[in-house]
């Protein structure tokens, strides 16, 4: 079981009886100091989730509607759910799958926060438990937990539920339910709310006041209370602290959005010039723009730049993970003379130095490539979000293959047909548009390759709380309010359309979801939001814009597992999964899922260790027959050090 695994230890001397080292608990978490040192550990891992290619937040993003696993050569990747979404598969490489990572990470990470909250007091704070210090230090754990249980609950559904640092090796864990995590989150973020420093007051990569709000509207909004969602989204536009970018922000005539030169001579590369135009949008996303001074609009943010000690992380690696593999070998893009396209070797190929070496890990769907930027009929190529150059189209890429030297085609545009004759097989990897402007970096440390630099990197916006208000809203029947919400985003965007409250009131929660998809692509943790409306809309009843109701009983991950909106959204949006694309790399691979695909498997090593009660598997996943009812927690009061949930039900003894 995880939570024995990650805290016990692997030497063989463990148990001989020595003093308490200088590092135990007592002695290291004295002081704020120390006890910052597992909540930072715990901030890096979240980053660590976006930064990279093929990482947790990719995989998340791929489990939605808006992208899919991209990666054609890894034949027990989640495409087939029915066949390898089970808990018997460990895949992690690549981006066949990262649901184990997901629900390990979860685990580490709350023990890092469950131990600030434990020795909270073992410091001897000047005022006590009035002391500032220590009560932001304290809602800055309250945050990182919340954070973490919204992951489990929307992954993995009913969930183990520890709320102190499980400090020796325990085999006794049982399910709560999601509800009663939700309701003692809610409890904890609303204290925290009130200590936990403004932006201003703290170092970059921090969680800010702001933060706090975001993550508590989003809990609100699964307990139905739309009202006070409202109002804390509301509390962070009129604050005054944070401001979206727009075009009176700019101030350079153009960006770089790609690589016009070769790396070793300093030509310029043939093709279209990668200088595009400034807008709002590709300054706000320009590699390390983040963390400007000027920009107001990021409220969570990490940093991870190039060249200085101390704040580079690696590469961002974001080209790599979404942009197409135009330079595969295996399925891929062929010249109409029949040979290899393009030029697949590191150092030489020059659309590789241009645009960067692709890989296709996240492909993206036609919903998100077409379908949101069709609007009242008309494809907007005005949205700065769409905007060629910001936006990747294939014909960027010219045939660069050394063997079409002195032919027709060399350093001309691809094609896809060529007299009726497909000319890229492997369209799912290799051929699609995506927003460059999001994901190029140029990348100082392989310039030759161009995978994508360090870059900052937003975790929360304030675009998003515009867009998180336009949902309460909507929530309560202001298609007005909800549509004026949306309109300052696509306002900013440059989009040729506005929102009506009839547009919003037609398009129901989709208006927003589209908004989000156009906005948010590439950030968001998009399963998790399609999971969290799913839950709005189960335990409401409102009717949905497909022409249903959802319901559900008290066990919601089951109701969930059974029938919800991710599943008629994922069928209604993502067709890959809606027409079950093969692959032509492995021809038995299709994209297959069922409701219950909704939560991901628990991999099952990270539950047999539980010898001395039943720890439930999710739903529908084989070992989910021999599941029990999950326990049902009594919420306790924040401020001070939790008691185990299941010792305070009387589940467990101390």
């Amino acid at each position: 079981m995880l939570l024995t695994i990650i805290f016990s230890c692997d030497n063989k001397d463990f148990l001989t009886k020595e003093p308490l080292s200088f590092l135990s608990p007592e002695n290291t978490f004295t002081d704020a100091v120390g006890l910052k040192t597992p909540l930072d550990a715990a901030l890096t891992s979240i980053f660590d989730q976006y930064n990279g290619d093929t990482r947790e937040m990719m995989f998340n993003h791929n489990m939605s509607d808006v992208a899919v696993i991209g990666v054609t050569d890894e034949a027990e990747a989640f495409v087939n759910m029915r066949r390898y979404a089970t808990p018997q598969n460990a895949q992690e490489s690549d981006n066949a799958g990262h649901s184990r990572s997901s629900y390990e990470l979860c685990y580490k990470n709350l023990m890092n926060a469950n131990t600030v909250i434990d020795y909270i007091d073992h410091v001897k704070w000047a005022k006590g438990q009035n002391d500032p210090e220590r009560n932001h230090l304290l809602g800055s754990a309250y945050f990182i937990r919340a954070f973490y249980y919204m992951q489990q609950t929307m992954q993995f559904g009913n969930c183990a539920f520890p709320l102190n640092a499980v400090t020796t090796a325990r085999q006794d864990f049982k399910a709560f339910t999601m509800q009663s995590v939700w309701d003692q989150m809610i409890t904890d973020l609303e204290w925290a709310k009130k200590y936990v420093k403004s932006s201003a007051q703290l170092p970059k990569g921090q969680v800010p006041n702001a933060a706090v709000k975001m993550l508590l509207a989003k809990y609100y909004m699964m307990n139905l209370r739309f009202v006070d969602a409202e109002a804390e989204m509301t509390s962070i536009i009129n604050s005054g602290e944070f401001k979206l970018v727009t075009d009176t922000d700019v101030d350079v005539d153009s960006v770089m959005i790609g690589n016009n030169f070769q790396v070793y001579d300093n030509t310029r590369i043939p093709g279209r010039s990668c200088n595009v135009s400034a807008d709002a949008i590709n300054v706000l996303h320009q590699e390390w723009n983040a963390n400007r001074v000027k920009n107001k609009e990021g409220i969570w943010v990490f940093a991870n730049e190039w060249g200085f000690k101390g704040n580079s992380e690696g590469g961002a690696l974001r080209v790599r993970s979404f942009g197409p593999n135009f330079v595969s070998t295996n399925q891929g893009i062929t010249s109409p003379l029949g040979g290899a396209g393009t030029d697949v070797r590191q150092g030489t190929g020059t659309m590789m130095m241009k645009w960067g070496r692709g890989q296709g890990f996240s492909r993206i769907t036609n919903y998100a490539q077409y379908g949101v930027w069709n609007f009242n009929g008309e494809t907007d190529r005005q949205d700065y979000r769409h905007k060629p150059g910001n936006w990747f189209e294939m014909n960027y890429l010219l045939y660069d293959h050394p063997d079409l030297k002195g032919t027709e085609w060399y350093m001309k545009p691809l094609q896809l047909w060529y007299k009726g004759t497909l000319l890229c097989k492997d369209t799912i990897r290799c051929w699609y548009g995506y927003p460059i402007y999001k994901m190029w970096t140029y990348d100082k440390d392989k310039p030759h390759r161009q995978d994508g630099g360090q870059a900052d990197m937003y975790v929360y916006r304030l675009a998003e709380v515009y867009l998180l208000r336009a949902e309460a809203r909507f929530w309560q029947g202001n298609n007005s309010g909800a549509s004026d919400d949306i309109n300052v985003i696509r306002q900013r965007a440059n989009a040729i359309h506005m929102y009506t409250a009839g547009d919003v009131n037609t398009a129901g929660i989709g208006a927003i979801l589209d908004e989000r998809a156009r906005e948010l692509y590439g950030e968001e943790f998009r399963h998790d939001e399609l999971v969290r409306i799913s839950v709005i809309l189960a335990k409401s009843g409102k009717p949905c814009y497909n022409g249903k109701t959802y319901s559900t009983g008290p066990d919601i991950a089951k109701s969930l597992s059974a029938g919800s909106f991710y599943y008629d959204r994922m069928m209604e949006k993502n067709d890959f999964f809606r027409e079950h694309t093969p692959w032509v790399t492995y021809t038995s691979q299709s994209y297959i899922m069922d409701p219950m695909h909704i939560f991901w498997p628990i991999y099952e090593a990270d539950l047999i260790g539980n010898v001395n009660n039943v720890l439930n598997q999710t739903p529908g996943y084989d070992g989910s027959e021999k599941n029990v009812e999950p326990l049902v927690h009594k919420v306790q009061p924040a401020g001070v050090p939790n008691i185990d949930p299941m010792v305070a039900i009387g589940e467990r003894k101390e």
